[in-house]
This record gives structure tokens, sequence and C-alpha cells, in this order.
């Protein structure tokens, strides 16, 4: 009888020791992040995948809008005289033969004088000069006497064209001035079509051909004139796309073609000067000597990138968070911590494959790991 009373505590211990240990099962979902359906929606979550995008080394520069080389003029009188009249005002539009200012003076006087008196001269010097010809051919005229009446024609003929170059550029009817009628005054027009600046003339001020009195740029010929270090230099081409900006306003940005990579070191800034055609210049409000910041895209290649968006910052590191399933109306996702690179176009490049395609791209921001 004890014998069996022994055995049956024995079983019953044994049956409470099973029942006080409940069996585990693991859970699976643990280490896994937990996002409803309904938080995806209300902050507006996005799934996406990684890209093969197009990167390069970015260039940052400095610089500033300038005119080409044909694209300013800077306006002077082509002989000493006195401003009668100014047609044109600061920042106003001329097209190109447009006039600019009136010039009279006794300059310009003397300058049509000498042109009638050399014509005249000229004219009777080759009559003598066509005589003496003939009959040093018949061998009548010696041949010092020739020699003197072909010399005397060429010089004057030399004075006569030097004289009507000069007013013919002045825009001046030459075959009046041959016949005595001279103009009071003429004008200065403009060389190229283009916005007028730096007008340094008032009237009856007299002007010297040296002085600058304004100057006319074609905002359509605007270009950058960009530095970069010398450090960096190695790295530009031409044809590489440069992407600017104005007045630090980095949000609207427009895009130029380097077309000329300098060959000169500035010493004082360590930069060498290049130079970038703008695109559809035409379209964007710039000016004259506009200081201009932005990047030159060099050496392109390409490689995997998200979203910046896509990206979680956590204790200085950087993660994924990769879709794993869907189980009642909750998303789960894997955090996996990742290496980046470059960034373009708000995209960001990933140093190393994914091990899934689809993936949180959007409303990261208020996830905390």
């Amino acid at each position: 009888m004890k014998k069996y009373t022994i055995i049956t505590i024995v079983i019953s211990l044994m049956m409470v020791a099973c029942k006080s240990t409940p069996e585990q099962s693991p859970d699976n979902n643990s280490e896994l992040i937990q996002i409803s359906k309904e938080q995806f929606n209300s902050e507006k979550m996005e799934f996406g995948t990684a890209l093969i995008l197009p990167f390069a080394d970015v260039i940052y520069f400095t610089g500033n809008i300038i005119p080409t080389t044909d694209g300013q003029a800077q306006i002077s009188l082509p002989l000493p005289g006195i401003i009668n009249k100014i047609y044109i005002k600061p920042g106003q539009f001329i097209s190109k033969g447009s006039e600019m200012f009136e010039v009279s003076g006794n300059e310009f006087i003397d300058i049509q004088k000498d042109f009638a008196e050399s014509a005249a001269i000229t004219s009777k010097l080759k009559s003598d000069y066509l005589r003496a010809k003939e009959l040093f051919n018949q061998n009548i005229l010696a041949t010092k006497d020739f020699t003197y009446a072909e010399s005397n024609y060429y010089a004057e003929n030399a004075k006569y064209t030097a004289l009507k170059i000069k007013l013919e550029k002045m825009g001046l009817d030459v075959s009046r001035i041959e016949k005595g009628e001279f103009y009071s005054s003429f004008s200065i027009k403009a060389p190229i079509s283009g916005f007028v600046s730096n007008i340094q003339a008032t009237i009856g001020q007299y002007i010297e051909p040296h002085q600058n009195i304004a100057i006319v740029i074609d905002n359509n010929s605007f270009q950058i004139k960009l530095s970069v270090f010398e450090k960096n230099i190695n790295k530009i081409k031409t044809g590489q796309t440069v992407e600017f900006y104005l007045n630090g306003n980095k949000s609207t940005k427009y895009k130029a073609i380097i077309n000329t990579v300098g060959k000169s070191i500035n010493y004082e800034s360590k930069s060498v000067e290049c130079y970038a055609t703008i695109d559809n210049v035409k379209n964007i409000n710039i000016v004259n000597n506009q200081f201009v910041e932005g990047e030159i895209y060099a050496d392109c290649d390409s490689a995997l990138a998200v979203p910046e968006t896509a990206i979680l910052n956590f204790e200085n590191d950087k993660y994924l968070l990769l879709f794993e399933k869907e189980e009642n109306s909750t998303y789960y996702f894997k955090k996996i911590k990742v290496k980046t690179g470059r960034k373009a176009n708000n995209y960001v490049e990933l140093k190393e494959n994914l091990p899934s395609e689809k993936l949180l791209i959007k409303g990261v921001y208020n996830i905390h790991l």
C-alpha cells in the first residue's frame, strides 16, 4: 500500500511540474518594425525600389556673369569733338545702328576740308600720272620725270583713301563732301544690339578719342566665368554640365555647358578660370557681373540609389526599411544598416546591394528605431 502511494505522489508532482512550465513558441515578428495600414496611409508613406542612376563627381565653383568677347562694345569717338545731343539712357535697349550721340567740332570740319582738298589734288595728279605714263611708254618722257609724277600721285592717293575710309566709317556720304558740301555734325551709332550702361558724357562736353563714353552689352551673349580650384582642374573638360544658382537661391537652378578650360593659375586664389555657355539665356533674368554659385558634374558613372526620403538616421548610422510581409492590416519591415555615397537630384548612392527590392521610400522621418 505504501508503494502505490509513493508512486502516485511522484506522478502527481511530475504533472504539477509540467503544468508550471508552459510551451514557448518563437515570435518571428519581435525584431521587425510594424506599421499599421492606417498609419501608412495617414502619413502618406510610399513603397518603392532602389534604382540604377547616373552619378558624377560634383565640383563646387563660384563665378560671375559676363558677356562674350563680341557681346560688349565700348563706345568712343573717332576724333575729338563736342557732344551736341544724347539719344540714350542707362538701361535702355538699342538696336545695332541706332543713334547714340551727336558730335560736332573743329576737328570734324578740318577732316572734311582735308578730304575735299585731297580729292581735288588726287584727281589732278592722276591725270598728270596717266599722261606721263603714256609719254614714258613712247620714250618721250625721261624716267625721273615719270617716277616723279607716279610717286606724287600714289602719295596723295594714299592720303585721299585714308581720309575716305575714316569718313565712311563715320557713316558719311563722301561723294557729297568731295563737292564741298560739309556736314556740321556726325552721329555715333550702336555697333551691336544690347542694353546701354556707363554713360559718361554730357551735352557740351569736349571728348577725346581715348575716352569711353558708354557701354553696350548684349544680354543674349551672357556666359559664366567660373573659378575652379587648382586641385580639381584635371577633372574639368569641355562639354561637362554645370548647374548654377543666383543670389544663394538653391531652389532655382539653371544649366550651362563648359566651353573653355583655362590654362593659367591665379596664384592669389589658387584657381583656374573657365567659361560656360548658359542654356536658354534669353529666358533667365540675369545682369552683367552678377555673382553665381554652382556645381560642375565631372566624371559620370552609374550606381544603385534610393530617394533621400528613404534614409532613416539613427545614432550616426543610416538605415533602410525593407518590406518583409503583410498580416492583419499591418506591414512588417526589417531595418538594414547601409553605407551611402554621392547625392544627385534628391537621390543618394548606396555602397552595397540590397537583399530585397521592395522598401519604404517615403514617410520614415517619424519612425523611431
